[in-house]
């Protein structure tokens, strides 16, 4: 009996967690954001690949990002997707010659 409680108070705890907060893993490691909302959407997310459709489909979680102060981890991934864009513009001007 006190393995079943053991596990519905872990489990309780393990819901809540998930429901209130973002686990980000990031280019510096692993952080905790605190959601806007209470769902279970993006309870994990890694984000070190993220590009701006990435961060146009995860809204939620780059305002909780701003909120929390994690906000340099949304301005890399723009300033790379920027980069990628124009590296893309320069070499089709390039290849039509």
């Amino acid at each position: 009996m006190l393995k079943f409680f053991s596990g519905v108070v872990l489990g309780a705890a393990l819901i809540y967690n998930a429901m209130h907060f973002h686990l980000v893993r990031g280019q510096n490691g692993v952080f905790m954001v605190s959601k806007e909302t209470s769902n279970l959407s993006d309870v994990y997310v890694d984000i070190r690949n993220f590009t701006l459709d990435d961060w146009r489909q995860h809204k939620p979680l780059a305002a909780a990002m701003v909120k929390s102060d994690h906000s340099e981890l949304l301005d890399d991934a723009t300033l790379a997707g920027f980069r990628e864009n124009m590296h893309s513009i320069v070499d089709r001007l390039f290849a039509q010659d």
